[in-house]
């Protein structure tokens, strides 16, 4: 069996341990949604993709420049 090509060999997953240094702004950014995978792998997936083609699905991490970036506000603010 060959190594199969598409969408799934783009995927960067982040690291194990949650860090901002390793997922950039994705890490605290309102339009980013943390995806688990059954396999433990995670990714950073980018909600702004539904509605603008400048912003891919799942962005090579870390993402260190974003148009669309903006911070989560805190709980309860």
């Amino acid at each position: 069996m060959g190594v199969q090509k598409g969408h799934a060999s783009r995927l960067t997953p982040a690291a194990p341990s949650l860090k901002s240094e390793s997922v950039g702004l994705c890490f605290d950014c309102e339009h980013a949604r943390v995806i688990r995978s059954d396999r433990g792998s995670i990714f950073y997936l980018c909600k702004l993709h539904a509605t603008d083609p400048r912003f891919v699905k799942y962005p090579r991490l870390p993402v260190l420049s974003c148009p669309g970036y903006r911070k989560k506000e805190a709980a309860g603010s």
